[in-house]
């Protein structure tokens, strides 16, 4: 993946204004929607179809207890 001179790295076709050390992925679906990240520092945005996750990167260990709190919710989506 390409990383911009700020850091970046941009999947799909998400806006990224004034934004360091990101990663924005931006999986488009039957309903193509805009995607955009101001002023944000170290993260990471998922945008799918069905679900959207922003997290600080250095948070990236504690995905499984997210996950695990959405299918106790009954999540359908997973």
């Amino acid at each position: 993946r390409k990383v911009d001179k700020q850091g970046n790295v941009a999947h799909g076709d998400p806006l990224l204004v004034d934004c360091q050390n990101c990663v924005v992925y931006h999986e488009t679906g039957e309903e193509d929607r805009a995607v955009a990240v101001l002023g944000a520092k170290d993260l990471v945005v998922v945008v799918t179809p069905d679900a959207v996750l922003v997290m600080p990167k250095d948070r990236a260990e504690n995905l499984r207890t997210v996950v695990e709190q959405l299918r106790k919710r009954g999540a359908g989506q997973l």
